[in-house]
């Protein structure tokens, strides 16, 4: 799972899968009995919230959603936004800045927005997400507190989270000569490691690779390619490193762009993006990964106060146009022949 693409991947159906779980689980319980037994509850308020702060990002998103139990089917009700969305007239969503003593030092109330959202067994009909601009107000040494208020029930939700600190990368990259090598001079693969500092209030980091190189044919297009990187959870040691072998780049290359006879390719530059998570993200992954065992049921883990969902945060940091050695431009050329590269 990318940490990156994580950007309040909402877990509604997890929830649902619960309540419907426990509805199954009952009619079968139930089912051999003459008396007739009332199945569902009386309805109580369940507020669902997933938000994750980045200062690194310019807006900050905030999702919302009820759970939801009732008579008919669970996939019914999921498709009628109603059922899963809190009319946000009816809601006061905000977000603090703390002191190191707990004082208020700012505020920031959200508005309601509608984001595209793909089609699924979810309503797809008003994807409301609450949204508020980053300008200033988020700094990695304060705290943030997140207050949903119902204006209607009464009900408060909250949550607190600190931010993840910036993360320092090798010194190589502050030197503008600084090049990225995958084959040495002697005709064989070479390695590269890229080393960065623990950041602060992270437990979870995780690197991803991108390839762009230009396609000359009837049109001039650039492309990229992509690796994923393996989290890599912090184990209190202040150093952090992650490894790219020459096998797997020239790899990349050669199981993601096809054989063509009909264009010319030119290497570009390489981006490296760093994400970066805390305990609390890292714990809601470990506790969503598909089950591999007989039991499918999983804990449900959350930080919500009076609700349920997840309060967190994560940190993204690109590192853009690192240039390659010639000798792996040659090589590129050379070894991936049916991939037209050309060089110099």
């Amino acid at each position: 799972m990318q940490i990156y693409k994580y950007v309040i991947k909402i877990s509604k159906f997890a929830v649902m899968k619960k309540i419907t779980f426990l509805f199954l689980l009952s009619s079968i319980l139930f089912s051999s009995c003459e008396t007739d037994f009332t199945v569902n509850a009386d309805w109580k308020e369940v507020t669902v919230v997933y938000g994750l702060l980045d200062q690194s990002q310019e807006k900050q998103y905030i999702r919302i959603n009820k759970a939801f139990l009732g008579n008919e089917n669970a996939y019914v009700m999921a498709s009628v936004a109603d059922s899963i969305n809190y009319n946000p007239n009816n809601l006061e969503v905000k977000i603090e800045k703390l002191s190191a003593s707990g004082n208020v030092l700012a505020t920031k109330i959200l508005t309601d927005t509608i984001m595209f959202k793909e089609d699924g067994l979810f309503s797809v009909e008003e994807n409301i997400i609450y949204v508020f601009d980053t300008d200033n107000f988020l700094n990695e040494e304060k705290e943030y507190k997140l207050t949903i208020t119902n204006k209607n029930s009464g009900n408060i939700i909250s949550s607190q989270t600190k931010l993840i600190h910036n993360l320092s990368l090798m010194s190589a990259f502050n030197n503008s000569a600084y090049k990225m090598g995958f084959y040495s001079q002697t005709g064989d693969f070479s390695n590269t490691t890229i080393e960065w500092t623990h950041s602060k209030n992270a437990a979870i980091y995780q690197m991803t690779l991108f390839v762009s190189y230009t396609e000359y044919g009837a049109d001039t297009i650039v492309k990229t390619v992509q690796k994923v990187y393996p989290i890599i959870e912090y184990d209190g040691n202040p150093n952090m490193s992650q490894q790219i072998t020459g096998e797997e780049f020239f790899n990349l290359l050669a199981y993601n762009i096809p054989s063509s006879t009909t264009v010319n390719r030119r290497i570009n530059n390489l981006d490296v993006l760093f994400s970066v998570g805390t305990a609390d993200l890292n714990t809601y992954i470990n506790l969503n990964e598909p089950p591999t065992g007989i039991v499918q049921e999983r804990d449900l883990f959350t930080n919500i106060d009076g609700g349920i969902g997840l309060f967190t945060a994560r940190y993204n940091k690109m590192q853009e146009n690192i240039f390659l050695t010639t000798t792996t431009k040659e090589a590129i050329a050379t070894h991936l022949d049916s991939l037209n590269f050309i060089f110099p």
